[in-house]
């Protein structure tokens, strides 16, 4: 299953880039799965569904996602169960 990052949190000063708003392409019970931010040169940056946001979600990275990473796709993987 496939996303894309639409844009970071943000109130009206401050863009916080370890939170992303994620479209995903299907629709489906998504709430605490894992995703996957592939960057250009290979690092992968994993987040995980944390809430709704309207018909998107919001998911937070592990680490701060760069301004590239806007409009590119992610994947969606089930939960690890620890």
């Amino acid at each position: 299953m496939k996303g894309r990052i639409v844009a970071f949190r943000q109130s009206r000063r401050v863009v916080d880039p370890r939170y992303g708003i994620v479209k995903p392409y299907q629709d489906g019970n998504y709430l605490g799965k894992k995703v996957v931010y592939t960057t250009p040169t290979g690092r992968r940056i994993v987040g995980k569904v944390w809430k709704h946001h309207g018909d998107a979600l919001l998911v937070r990275f592990s680490r701060g996602l760069p301004g590239q990473a806007l409009g590119s796709e992610v994947e969606f993987f089930p939960a690890i169960k620890s």
